[in-house]
């Protein structure tokens, strides 16, 4: 992020060995940047030990993470990145207990809330950020995908990235 001369060197460094960097994948990061109070402590594990029992803490750093790899994109002349956007609403998605009324509607306009300055950060870097549908993820699916650009506004930086595993 703070060195285009480094992002030229490991580029060249995969170019000369037949490599080409297309994105760079940030699902850890991004998936920390909203995480459900339920899943604090699983999703500790995939943050620096500073951080860790500290969910604010935590979730500034990811979007700090996320912030460094939009301008690390643009130093490696990349135009996309590969993420997770979080799991708020996902513990709801079973029907029992009812859920009341708007709360995906809430959880979504939170995801939106948190999403939107970083995919502003990602603009002026000229990178797409493509959200990998994936269980237990609110982005899990075609229905839920058409609500995370919905509620971001229909911003043009936030797409959609099918991991070809999950066929």
């Amino acid at each position: 992020a703070e060195s285009k001369t480094y992002c030229d060197e490991i580029a060249g460094i995969a170019r000369d060995n037949g490599v080409a960097i297309t994105e760079l994948g940030t699902h850890l990061q991004g998936q920390l940047v909203a995480v459900h109070p339920a899943y604090d402590e699983a999703f500790d594990a995939f943050a620096p030990t500073a951080v860790k029992g500290k969910p604010s803490e935590r979730q500034r750093w990811a979007v700090e993470q996320m912030l460094l790899s939009a301008r690390a994109s643009k130093n490696l002349g990349l135009t996309s990145n590969v993420s997770f956007p979080g799991a708020l609403a996902w513990p709801y998605l079973y029907p029992w207990p009812q859920r009341p009324a708007g709360l995906v509607e809430t959880a979504f306009a939170e995801l939106a809330r948190r999403w939107t300055p970083i995919l502003d950060a990602y603009d002026d870097a000229g990178v797409d950020i493509g959200f990998e549908l994936h269980p237990e993820e609110d982005v899990f699916d075609g229905a839920s995908w058409e609500r995370l650009p919905s509620a971001v506004a229909e911003h043009h930086r936030a797409r959609i990235h099918y991991d070809p595993s999950h066929f």
